[in-house]
């Protein structure tokens, strides 16, 4: 058995050892035991989600910063880092305060707007350090542009 050591058939039966104890042990535990532990499964399993979806690439934490091309500047920032309402400045003008934000996730953009307002601006990540930026005005596009994050 000890040539055996370090084999994937070894690691196999170590798993399906571990795997009948842990099942063994799960079926002696009393009935309010048992949902405990079904609880803390659960309560386990949606916090994995939520991790899961902050580190999603259609999460809006990465729009926060200052993008810009050769003839424009854009910042966009996020009030009290709830990314709950964004603030839209272009080269140093407001062009929109409190917008909301939403996501589409089939398309991967970021449509940030303002309730009444005619006027949106749609985010769609290219890579790492680079967005691409729609304007729509009554739902029709009037600006694209493509920006680099600036520091």
């Amino acid at each position: 058995m000890e040539k055996d050591k370090g084999t994937l058939s070894h690691y196999l039966q170590r798993l399906d050892t571990g795997l009948y104890q842990f099942f063994y042990r799960l079926k002696k535990l009393s009935k309010t035991q048992r949902r405990l532990f079904m609880g803390l499964i659960i309560l386990c399993s949606v916090f994995l989600l939520f991790f899961i979806n902050t580190h999603t690439e259609n999460n809006a934490a990465w729009l926060e910063g200052t993008w810009s091309n050769q003839s424009e500047k854009f910042t966009i920032k996020t009030k009290k880092r709830k990314f709950e309402y964004w603030d839209i400045n272009r080269n140093g003008h407001n062009m929109m305060k409190n917008a909301q934000i939403g996501v589409n996730s089939s398309k991967r953009k970021i449509v940030l707007t303002k309730s009444g307002s005619k006027t949106e601006y749609h985010a769609t990540r290219l890579k790492k350090s680079q967005l691409e930026l729609q304007i729509f005005n009554n739902g029709k596009e009037i600006k694209k542009l493509k920006l680099n994050r600036t520091k």
